[in-house]
């Protein structure tokens, strides 16, 4: 994306907006805010950790939007010598922040030639809603970050001691598939994308706009043989639908599903990787096998 060396920068930004005064201000870089919401929350010290929503705007097009991922930003208040004027100055209008504090940011984009905007880019004023939802010593960041990973790896080898159960699965699926006793099983839209439904989950449906995370297993059409697959790696793979950040089958077809669901999508060449393919693990016109699993949250 054109703005994401921009969005990166914003995250430090933003922090000036949370003044204490209500109205319209300055930043001592010149940026003009207006403060939303007055937060009654803590304020930070020094080397804690802020985290924070943030939505940006090109002039009337949005470009980010924390919330859409999930996942909220953060910052570190701490001395960072090689950062430049901007970073410091946000470091220390941050440390004055509470938690609750929401703004709207204008910044005009002549400001930021020299930050890494693209150069010839029409857009006149960058604006930022940023609202402050935590902010965590360094103790009890870290513990959590430890926490975290200790859940993670835990779940990531749960699901890696199921990929036998999945590889036979999928190709039982592909035999039957293949020898055309699949049937009534199989659904088609008219795109010429085939799918069939092993579990209907009975979660929220899978919109165009939607973050999908989910667990998949593909394999070539022509022979069964695999390419890839998360359930080797332990971790899920996140997309937004309907944005081209996948194939055509995969967004055509994630929306077909609800969480919870078990999938596979039988997907075109048309729809996959194209008359090119993806060497060296995916030839030329070749039609893929997904399956595919949607956790229920």
């Amino acid at each position: 994306m054109k703005y994401q060396i921009i969005a990166m920068l914003s995250a430090l930004i933003l922090v000036a907006s949370c003044a204490t005064e209500s109205g319209e201000q300055m930043t001592d870089g010149g940026f003009k805010y207006k403060l939303i919401n007055e937060g009654e929350g803590e304020t930070p010290n020094e080397n804690d950790f802020v985290f924070f929503h943030v939505n940006m705007m090109a002039d009337n097009n949005e470009q980010f939007n924390s919330r859409d991922t999930g996942q909220e930003s953060m910052i570190q208040l701490k001395e960072q010598p090689n950062a430049n004027i901007i970073t410091q100055a946000m470091q220390e209008i941050l440390a004055t922040a509470s938690v609750g504090d929401s703004v709207v940011l204008m910044v005009p984009t002549d400001s930021l030639k020299n930050l890494g905007f693209p150069p010839g880019d029409t857009t006149k004023m960058l604006s930022y809603n940023i609202r402050i939802t935590n902010i965590m010593d360094e103790d009890s960041y870290n513990n959590q970050v430890e926490a975290e990973r200790i859940e993670s790896e835990t779940k990531a080898e749960e699901v890696r001691q199921r990929l036998p159960e999945i590889e036979q699965f999928v190709q039982e699926t592909y035999r039957y598939i293949a020898s055309g006793k699949a049937g009534d099983n199989i659904q088609e839209t008219e795109s010429g994308l085939q799918y069939i439904i092993h579990e209907e989950g009975t979660g929220e449906e899978l919109d165009p706009g939607d973050i999908a995370t989910v667990h998949y297993y593909g394999v070539l059409k022509s022979d069964g043989s695999m390419f890839d697959n998360s359930f080797q790696r332990g971790q899920e793979f996140q997309f937004k639908i309907g944005s081209g950040q996948v194939i055509r089958g995969w967004d055509e077809g994630l929306a077909l599903l609800r969480g919870g669901s078990k999938a596979t999508l039988i997907i075109p060449y048309e729809q996959a990787y194209g008359a090119a393919g993806r060497p060296p693990s995916i030839p030329e016109k070749a039609d893929l096998i997904f399956y595919i699993e949607v956790p229920e949250e």
